[in-house]
């Protein structure tokens, strides 16, 4: 690498980080997250954490990258079975013990703070949406379904009820009942005739 662009990022301290955040994170909740902690627990330097977070939300979308990638919308060849497989990994990342962590503090912060949600939303949620958006156009592509209008309404379908719920948990668990009314829900609002 040129040293223009200065030395390569330490992919073991990226590793130390993101297991002290999601140590801090599960032992104390989103609150106790922050620059200082995560420095101390991953035997490094404020400075070194500020390189790649600059806050606590900056810290668990990393953490949340790790875990959860950018990239979830699976392609099986057939547009049901991608839903059903991509609403099967929405339960196991709205389950996961640093998802339910993280979700109540992340949601406050990113809401009282516009630079904070715009981060969130670059890094993290814009991504997983474009995955889910490329899924729709393979199908359409296959001639499934005709290329939709706005991709961003259907991921919409499928996370929000899942979203609601892992919010408020006496609504209903996370069930194979949702996960089938959800993907039924998207086929249809793609037009999809088996959805009926």
């Amino acid at each position: 690498m040129p040293a223009a662009f200065g030395r390569p990022r330490d992919s073991s301290l990226d590793a130390a980080i993101i297991t002290a955040t999601q140590a801090v994170l599960l032992d104390e909740g989103y609150s106790a997250v922050n620059i200082d902690r995560v420095a101390k627990l991953a035997g490094t330097t404020r400075a070194a954490v500020y390189r790649r977070a600059s806050n606590a939300t900056e810290l668990v979308v990393m953490l949340l990258i790790s875990r959860f990638g950018i990239d979830p919308a699976p392609d099986s060849g057939e547009l049901r079975q991608d839903l059903l497989l991509l609403q099967r990994l929405q339960r196991q990342f709205f389950s996961d013990p640093v998802m339910q962590a993280a979700l109540a503090g992340a949601l406050t912060a990113i809401r009282d703070n516009d630079a904070l949600a715009a981060s969130f939303y670059d890094r993290f949620m814009a991504p997983r949406r474009t995955s889910v958006a490329a899924m729709l156009a393979r199908a359409a592509e296959r001639g499934d379904i005709a290329h939709p209008q706005d991709p961003a309404v259907i991921s919409d379908l499928l996370t929000g009820p899942l979203l609601l719920r892992t919010l408020m948990p006496f609504l209903g668990s996370l069930d194979d009942a949702l996960i089938d009314a959800t993907v039924k829900a998207a086929l249809s609002a793609l037009g999809d005739k088996a959805s009926t």
